[in-house]
């Protein structure tokens, strides 16, 4: 394949890569908990290798990739509802929650009672206490700031809230919950704050976004012109002055 074409090419296919990204940033700027990405880009040499490699053929044998993703794991705003089973964290940790087989974390606090009484997640996960699933009876439910549930006066349980020394290690899973492969800690109640009634909402600008894809949409169709001009025309004219042979 022409070199140029190629470099072409991988620009168009990281641009399309990264308006994924802004995109499901953007599907998700009204998900409660939701956590921004953000990409990074990097670039391949194909002629670093090549011995006597000059300026214009490491220029022409670039090519660019998305070279990953960051979660971005800035607070949203905090929001109001006055509902006694929303809850936000602020400050550091994620409420634990039971998955299918393994404990997940989320910064999503607007629960749920189940029909056995179990305290759920709004897709329907068993959130943990410091006792295990939390079972809440009948009755008024009170959150204290550092996680102490209570009905009608009675204790019944404390909100499990886990942080990590390493958020890099956490992984998305679906909008709002995320994985670990390092195992997390309990974050104490002077380094958090439970807010009952409130939930923190996404944490995407929506103007920042628009603005990036925006950009995007510009860059992505000015290397489609590329693309053409290269195919139908520089390799045209090549063909024509190739064949053309001087008498």
């Amino acid at each position: 394949m022409d070199s140029g074409l190629y470099t072409a090419y991988s620009g168009l296919r990281a641009t399309a890569d990264l308006l994924d990204v802004v995109s499901n940033n953007l599907a998700n700027v009204n998900t409660t908990g939701f956590k921004s990405d953000e990409t990074f880009q990097k670039m391949y040499n194909r002629a670093v290798a090549e011995a006597g490699a000059g300026p214009l053929e490491d220029a022409i044998n670039n090519s660019a990739a998305i070279g990953g993703s960051v979660i971005n794991l800035e607070p949203g705003v905090m929001k109001s509802t006055g509902r006694d089973l929303d809850v936000a964290i602020e400050g550091k940790g994620f409420l634990a929650v039971q998955g299918a087989s393994e404990v997940l974390y989320t910064r999503n606090g607007s629960l749920h009672l189940n029909n056995d009484g179990t305290l759920v997640t709004s897709d329907g996960l068993t959130v943990l206490g410091e006792g295990g699933p939390i079972q809440i009876p009948q009755g008024r439910v009170s959150i204290s700031a550092a996680g102490d549930i209570e009905v009608e006066g009675k204790a019944v349980d404390t909100l499990r809230i886990v942080g990590f020394a390493n958020p890099m290690a956490l992984e998305k899973v679906g909008n709002s919950l995320f994985r670990s492969v390092a195992e997390g800690a309990t974050v104490e109640p002077g380094q958090r704050t439970v807010r009952q009634g409130t939930l923190e909402q996404s944490n995407v600008n929506p103007v920042r976004e628009m603005v990036v894809m925006i950009d995007i949409m510009r860059r992505f169709e000015s290397l489609q012109k590329t693309i053409f001009t290269m195919m139908n025309n520089i390799n045209e004219r090549s063909i024509n002055q190739i064949g053309d042979v001087v008498g």
